[in-house]
């Protein structure tokens, strides 16, 4: 069995981290001066979540190393060279553009047939229904344990009713009573932690940076 090679983004991870938050325009301004500070930042802040969006490709094809530095090298030129008109964030450009990188990826090794074979990744791409749907698992994902579960077996959710045979079929929504026992509490308690959980998770996301700037490019 063959090594695998250093990532070539792991100078980047010992360097240290700047917890400090930035603004758009100052991170775009790190970006066109070639901050080593604003990378370990970009790194720090946006690898992980790009690397989930790699995974969830399921392809040995793809490396998500190698996706993010290639991605990172074509979002830094095209703001260096003003090829990046600012219609998202930073985040959501690059986030696209390193999806455009897997999808041709999976094309050349002839696991993927894009709809539009001319795919130009130096151009800015516009979001679509599935980052949003990305984008909002996300956000449910980092609510607190009792919401994310009563969202998720309300919702017929897989991560819910895992487990759970006596359920409602899973897709659709789940029946009051039959939450409240799986989570011993009454029907009325659970529906009133369920229109709690599901007004917060409505307000979390209608206040999320990159969910306005996703909705902002999103083509239905």
């Amino acid at each position: 069995m063959k090594n695998k090679k250093p990532s070539p983004l792991s100078h980047l991870s010992n360097l240290g981290y700047n917890k400090q938050k930035y603004t758009e325009s100052e991170i775009l301004e790190g970006v066109k001066n070639n901050d080593n500070k604003m990378y370990r930042f970009i790194y720090k802040s946006y690898y992980p979540g790009i690397k989930s969006m790699v995974v969830g490709f399921h392809s040995l094809a793809l490396d998500a190393d190698d996706i993010f530095q290639d991605g990172l090298v074509t979002a830094s030129r095209n703001v260096m060279e003003d090829r990046f008109r600012g219609d998202s964030t930073f985040y959501t450009y690059l986030t696209s553009i390193c999806r455009n990188k897997c999808f041709k990826q999976l094309e050349q090794a002839g696991k993927f047939r894009p709809a539009n074979p001319k795919i130009e990744i130096s151009e800015e791409p516009a979001a679509d229904l599935e980052d949003l749907i990305y984008r909002l698992t996300v956000l449910k994902d980092k609510m607190d344990e009792k919401c994310r579960q009563i969202i998720e077996l309300r919702f017929g959710l897989k991560d819910g009713i895992k487990g759970q045979n006596n359920l409602s079929d899973s897709g659709s929504n789940v029946r009051f009573e039959e939450i409240a026992t799986i989570l011993k509490i009454e029907p009325d308690n659970a529906r009133q932690r369920f229109k709690r959980c599901l007004e917060k998770l409505r307000e979390t996301v209608f206040n999320d940076r990159v969910w306005n700037d996703l909705l902002a490019t999103t083509k239905y």
